[in-house]
């Protein structure tokens, strides 16, 4: 049975299977929808996760609208839009990546 919950305007589904939850993070009536493909061993690492990446998404989306809005006010240049909407985009893209931690690492800290 799937789990359902709303955060900052987004609707997150766990997912559970055998090894535990995934998630997957949509906004209502939009064509947007958002998932790491992980699988997290608990429902409550995966509903963290999932938060995270709403919160994340949500931010990502609203500095892309502002840097549009700049862009088209002309008080961006078309290569500092471009460069900063990459910049955004690689941000959002190495943080939504899920951290595995091996076991071992934790007795080095």
């Amino acid at each position: 049975m799937t789990w359902k919950d709303s955060y900052y305007g987004w609707l997150i589904e766990l997912i559970p299977s055998s090894e535990g939850y995934a998630f997957k993070c949509w906004i209502p009536d939009k064509q947007i929808g958002i998932s790491n493909y992980h699988v997290y061993p608990t429902l409550c690492q995966a509903m963290r996760a999932a938060r995270k990446r709403a919160k994340l998404e949500s931010a990502s989306l609203a500095l892309m609208r502002f840097l549009n809005e700049s862009y088209n006010n002309s008080y961006l240049s078309s290569q500092e839009h471009i460069a900063l909407a990459i910049s955004i985009s690689d941000f959002t893209t190495s943080v939504s990546k899920p951290k595995i931690r091996r076991f071992l690492d934790f007795a080095d800290e």
